[in-house]
């Protein structure tokens, strides 16, 4: 018998694609009011408003019918009842298959401002909030692959893929304690739309591997 994760990675490479893709067409659609958005719920609302209806749109290609998009789905990797459970900023599911397979997008403001600075988003983008939850294994546990989702407001891209890069390379110096690279940030080159993404892959602590994409969009 096929194991969850097997069932899943069947499909791993078109999901990969079409996922980035409606996340294109959300980003597309919503840019104007990213600028305006206050929060992470703001900014994750607006976007999965925007992919909802491209995927409703009568001139979407017809294998989008497949899918589905869930924004703040609630998740109980440990049992969390109620209010308590974390959960999922945006994740893109796939229909027609059994197990469903998905790929989850965890989004974090990248802001440096009087009430955030860039070592504090940092610690959110990277920490027990952001990346760690996915080397942890309490989100996406079942999958090989998720992605980071860099909503930039201060600054650019670069900028803050240079931020990710040192603090992979003084983890790595010492050791690995906290974000166990075990191969470091490269072009991604998923889909034309984000030139500029990159991926790293992590073990987790499980024993399994997971590979995490980064990619940042504009919402200055």
């Amino acid at each position: 018998m096929a194991t969850l994760t097997s069932d899943w990675d069947d499909y791993l490479v078109e999901l990969r694609e079409d996922a980035h893709q409606l996340l294109s067409w959300g980003y597309s659609d919503s840019k104007a009011k990213l600028i305006k958005a206050k929060d992470e719920y703001e900014l994750t609302g607006l976007l999965a408003d925007s992919i909802e209806a491209r995927i409703d749109s009568p001139t979407t290609p017809e294998r989008f019918m497949f899918y589905s998009v869930h924004n703040e789905k609630p998740i109980s990797p440990g049992g969390e009842l109620g209010k308590k459970r974390p959960r999922l900023d945006i994740q893109i599911q796939r229909h027609g298959v059994r197990p469903k397979p998905h790929f989850t997008f965890e989004a974090k403001r990248l802001r440096d401002d009087t009430s955030c600075s860039v070592s504090d988003t940092m610690k959110e983008y990277l920490g027990n909030k952001g990346l760690g939850r996915f080397i942890e294994g309490l989100y996406s546990a079942e999958s090989s692959e998720a992605a980071m989702l860099g909503c930039v407001q201060a600054h650019d891209s670069a900028f803050w893929f240079q931020q990710v890069e040192d603090a992979f390379s003084g983890d790595t110096a010492n050791g690995g304690p906290l974000y166990a690279v075990t191969a470091p940030l490269t072009l991604a080159g998923v889909l034309a739309d984000f030139p500029d993404e990159r991926s790293s892959t992590h073990k987790r602590r499980s024993g399994n591997t997971i590979k995490l994409f980064h990619l940042f969009i504009d919402c200055r």
